[in-house]
């Protein structure tokens, strides 16, 4: 029997810094990366926010390579399989490490072309393939930038006193980069 946990609510950070949000699969063994994801910055605020992001997180060189390198320390450390994410702050100082939120694995999902949802499922009753993972993610698939905003419709659902936070997204816009469609 597999149990299914609720993920973690999603934290609205505000912050002059973006923050990074490292992404991956750990098979108890082998953790494999699916992406850097970055915030935006909300113009009528001025700050970022967890409310907007972009795929992939644009970073330099030895700052990829210092993220990566710690994430997959970090993530090697956990005790049972699962989709991971690693917080950063500032400047490639590791924050947290957590299951990856619902909105984001839709988010990775969408601009992976890859059902992460079916992949963990696969690893929780023990039929995951990392090899078939990998084969997968280089079959065919173009990635192209993302841009993720939440949305928060809720005058469509008589909603009322309804504060925007990451807890009460209702939906999302997502902006391909390259192609310029939304989806």
């Amino acid at each position: 029997m597999v149990v299914i946990e609720a993920t973690q609510i999603p934290k609205n950070v505000v912050s002059s810094i973006p923050t990074l949000e490292f992404n991956s699969l750990f098979d108890g063994q082998v953790v494999y990366q699916l992406g850097v994801i970055g915030e935006l910055k909300d113009q009528g605020v001025g700050k970022y926010q967890t409310l907007a992001k972009r795929y992939p997180a644009h970073l330099e060189s030895d700052l990829a390579t210092k993220v990566t390198a710690t994430s997959e320390r970090a993530i090697s450390q956990q005790e049972t399989p699962g989709l991971y994410q690693v917080l950063y702050q500032a400047e490639g100082v590791h924050e947290d490490v957590s299951p990856l939120t619902a909105p984001d694995i839709a988010f990775m999902t969408k601009v992976l072309g890859m059902n992460l949802t079916a992949i963990w499922v696969r690893l929780m009753i023990g039929r995951f393939s990392g090899q078939a993972l990998v084969k997968a993610s280089h079959e065919g698939t173009t990635y192209h930038g993302a841009i993720y905003r939440a949305h928060f419709p809720y005058a469509d659902y008589h909603l009322t006193n309804q504060k925007s936070a990451p807890a009460t997204v209702i939906g999302a816009q997502i902006e391909r980069a390259n192609k310029g469609s939304k989806q």
